[in-house]
């Protein structure tokens, strides 16, 4: 089971609202990092100016809840099928290179509907993105695209160092400088969480959040600014099924515990698993994992001790120290953790 806070992430939101004065693009792709999108999307409908995913069928899963808000979708189309999608649902596209924009007008003209498009410009990451020379020839052929209306450029920071994000502020302020040219209204966005963080400069007109909103910061505080106070929304719970004591064998799958836990010893049985999310180590940096007798199962934790029958015990309550505990981020915890639970939301 996994309690969410949705007034601590509308309250995140605000907070950066508040920080840098631009407007808020809620950044909700893959689940809005496990918390629920089509919720998260209902409790910022009032604060955000517009929502991010990555793919079309996260955008349709949320349109309803958006209330007519942009949609932006990040991940260009890859061919006519994926163009007609966003266009038909009235999206934004991301236009990449010459192939995704000649793309998105084909398919625009062909169905008679117009496409709003954001352009994205590289800037380090190699990623996605376009440089100068072939952002001016896509500038210059969406121009005169009758069914394309270019609404914004963007790129993103690559590294949370603030001497490599100036870098790429003064490329991308080239950059834009060149595709306003072509579009003097262009909405100019290139910071997502860190880059909001960098102050007014790296600001511009949107700033995308997306691990802020949840309650994260997306590197160590020593690096940020005055980093602000920001509320974790997440915290995922396990269920005591049982206890029973150790009678001969192991505990789980492997090796033999008998020199471990004594006969006779308690046992107790947590539902969770590596299918829920977690790894499959025992070790796995879940809360009391310092108790856990052996590898997860699929579905179960075997922990020693007992503890009471129904009982929901914490298991994932800061992201940030589970994502220490097993090498690796705490955007990938947040996503896995909720994989099979049920989401229950609080609103105050």
């Amino acid at each position: 089971m996994a309690e969410i806070n949705l007034k601590a992430i509308k309250e995140n939101a605000q907070a950066f609202v508040e920080r840098t004065g631009a407007k808020l693009c809620a950044v909700v792709q893959a689940n809005a990092y496990g918390h629920g999108a089509t919720e998260v999307v209902s409790a910022l409908t009032g604060v955000a100016e517009c929502f991010a995913v990555a793919i079309v069928e996260e955008g349709i899963a949320i349109k309803p809840a958006a209330c007519g808000k942009e949609i932006l979708v990040f991940t260009p189309p890859s061919d006519e099928t994926e163009a007609a999608a966003i266009i038909k649902e009235g999206f934004t596209a991301c236009a990449v290179d010459y192939f995704s924009a000649q793309l998105l007008a084909s398919v625009a003209e062909r169905l008679g509907k117009r496409v709003k498009v954001h352009l994205k410009v590289n800037t380090g990451m190699n990623r996605y993105g376009m440089g100068e020379n072939e952002l001016k020839r896509v500038c210059r052929f969406l121009s005169k695209q009758k069914f394309v209306l270019v609404e914004g450029v963007f790129s993103h920071l690559y590294q949370t160092r603030k001497r490599t994000a100036e870098k790429q502020r003064e490329l991308f302020l080239r950059l834009t400088e060149l595709c306003r040219s072509y579009y003097p209204n262009a909405t100019r966005h290139l910071s997502a969480t860190y880059g909001a963080l960098l102050g007014e400069a790296f600001a511009f007109d949107m700033v995308r959040i997306g691990i802020g909103l949840y309650g994260y910061l997306p590197c160590e505080k020593k690096l940020l600014p005055k980093p602000p106070r920001l509320q974790k929304a997440m915290k995922v719970y396990a269920r005591v099924l049982l206890n029973r004591r150790y009678a001969f064998g192991g505990a789980g799958y492997g090796e033999d515990f008998s020199g471990l836990i004594k006969k006779g010893g308690w046992l107790n049985l947590l539902r969770v698993g590596y299918a829920d999310g977690f790894l499959r180590r025992k070790r796995n940096g879940t809360d009391g994992a310092e108790k856990n007798a052996n590898n997860l199962c699929m579905d179960i934790c075997i922990r020693k001790g007992r503890a009471t029958k129904g009982e929901w015990i914490p298991v994932m309550t800061d992201a940030e120290k589970t994502a220490k505990k097993t090498g690796t981020i705490c955007y990938e915890v947040l996503c896995a953790a909720t994989s099979r639970a049920e989401r229950r939301y609080l609103y105050e």
